[in-house]
């Protein structure tokens, strides 16, 4: 995971919910990018929730260090996803390509 941070432009993390706030797993790839450093300039998050949806907030607070990211829309579902949700992120995604393509052309 370390090497794929190094040339990254954008860390997505997805994650469900897990006892109100995001899977461990996730969180150690949240912590492991604060203290990498990498040169990404954005952060897109998505995942789902049952009860308790503080995934984004903490996840953002762990990366807070990464003062340059632009922290993009998330998207989390409340339980299983729906249509709408689906929609929410194809728009995660071109937001993401868009940024891309922005990067590329400077």
């Amino acid at each position: 995971m370390a090497l794929a941070l190094v040339d990254a432009a954008t860390i997505v993390l997805g994650t469900p919910a897990f006892l109100m706030t995001a899977h461990p797993n996730i969180s150690y790839a949240a912590m492991l990018a604060s203290l990498l450093k990498p040169k990404a300039k954005a952060l897109a998050i998505f995942g789902s929730y049952g009860w308790g949806g503080k995934a984004v907030d903490d996840l953002k607070a762990t990366v807070s260090s990464l003062k340059e990211l632009e922290v993009l829309e998330p998207v989390l579902a409340r339980g299983v996803p729906t249509a709408e949700t689906f929609v929410s992120l194809d728009k995660l995604a071109a937001a993401i390509a868009e940024r891309h393509r922005e990067l590329s052309a400077a």
